[in-house]
């Protein structure tokens, strides 16, 4: 008996791409769209070149057009065994297509969820699909053009992320200055860093992956020469944090891939936006910002649209600090906890953690207890 896949299809393109991968052996696949959601439907076509798949526009909303359709398709495919992933689309699309496609025996309907479960909804039987990271982000029309794997860090490379953060402690006003707003291409030309008013100051050597950091506290100066393949990633722009998340999230069975800087581009190929860190969970991405404090709330406003518009409703955020809060931060960092909660991204704090480790869950205890948990739509 000739197999038909039938696909409703919103805005949320990675449900119906696993159900069709699932169905391997449909020789027809029908994917309903509107005209909202036509991108989606084609670029979910574009993932399967070799299959037969045709594209069926309809109204989200009028019950008639919808009714219609489900039962035009029913008639056209009345002597096939049909699959219906209801997942996709307005939920009088769901009703109309289940109802229509309930009275044919030769019928089964699927569910996937967000973290890649597919369940059969008549027999209850569940299974996970898979998905390549890489395609996720193009079948949001955002491919991932750039990042630097975790593996292609050297243990010089971690081991000078943690000397870079002991010495930022001696004064960290000094290493902001020295370390953020800095001009890449005069450092490839190696033009000099000015020097703080205090006399702090940084050499560095762009060919060579060199550099000597000098740092003058209140109390003391400290000196240090540095030298490894990704010096430039690690000692500007909190690179060292970013670093040191990774390595930590790397200790969580879970993960199957790390990717740090990963920068996003549009359909015209020109740069969109950049994350900090994914994580590969298998089941589901998890997205790192990684800041040393939080000072301003619109920066949690970007990096939720960023999520979403990366990889939908599927993924999770994560908004990871470094610094203890103080007495000036501490009002901005509470509101900034606040938004994140409101916002459905999870929040860990290096300094609140290393001072109650035993009240409070590690980063990797934090991720691992929503692993399976359906985010907020």
């Amino acid at each position: 008996m000739k197999k038909v896949h039938i696909s409703l299809v919103g805005g949320q393109p990675i449900p119906v791409y696993i159900g069709i991968k699932n169905d391997g052996q449909a020789s027809t696949i029908v994917l309903v769209c509107s005209p909202q959601s036509h991108d989606e439907a084609e670029r979910i076509k574009e993932q399967f070149p070799k299959r037969n798949i045709e594209i069926q526009e309809c109204h989200p909303t009028d019950l008639l057009q919808i009714e219609a359709l489900a039962v035009s398709l029913k008639e056209r495919f009345e002597d096939c065994e049909i699959t219906v992933n209801l997942t996709g689309g307005t939920k009088l699309w769901s009703i109309s297509f289940y109802s229509v496609f309930s009275e044919m025996p030769a019928s089964k309907f699927v569910y996937v969820d967000q973290t890649n479960l597919i369940t059969n909804l008549q027999t209850k039987e569940s299974h996970y699909g898979s998905i390549a990271t890489t395609t996720r982000f193009e079948l949001y029309g955002t491919p991932l053009t750039s990042f630097t794997t975790l593996d292609e860090y050297s243990q010089d490379d971690i081991d000078n992320a943690k000397a870079i953060e002991r010495i930022r402690k001696v004064n960290r006003n000094d290493f902001r200055k020295l370390t953020s707003d800095f001009d890449r291409e005069k450092l490839e030309r190696n033009v000099p860093i000015p020097p703080t008013e205090n006399g702090s100051s940084i050499e560095y050597a762009y060919e060579e992956n060199w550099a000597r950091i000098i740092i003058q506290g209140k109390d003391k100066s400290e000196t240090k020469e540095l030298q490894s393949e990704h010096l430039f990633n690690i000692l500007f722009n909190s690179g060292w944090f970013e670093l040191k998340t990774a390595v930590e999230l790397s200790k969580n069975p879970n993960v199957e891939k790390i990717w740090l800087n990963c920068e996003f581009a549009d359909l015209g190929g020109s740069p969109k936006n950049e994350i900090d860190i994914i994580a590969d969970m298998g089941n589901r991405l998890f997205f790192i910002e990684c800041k040393t404090m939080i000072f301003n709330a619109t920066d949690i406003d970007k990096f939720r649209s960023a999520l979403r518009n990366f990889s939908g409703t599927s993924s999770t955020g994560v908004f990871v600090t470094n610094d203890m809060p103080g007495f000036l931060s501490g009002s901005k960092y509470g509101h900034a906890m606040e938004k994140c909660k409101d916002n459905d991204i999870l929040t860990f704090n290096f300094s609140l953690w290393k001072k109650n480790p035993s009240l409070m869950p590690s980063l990797n205890e934090t991720i691992n207890s929503i692993l399976h948990v359906q985010n907020k739509r």
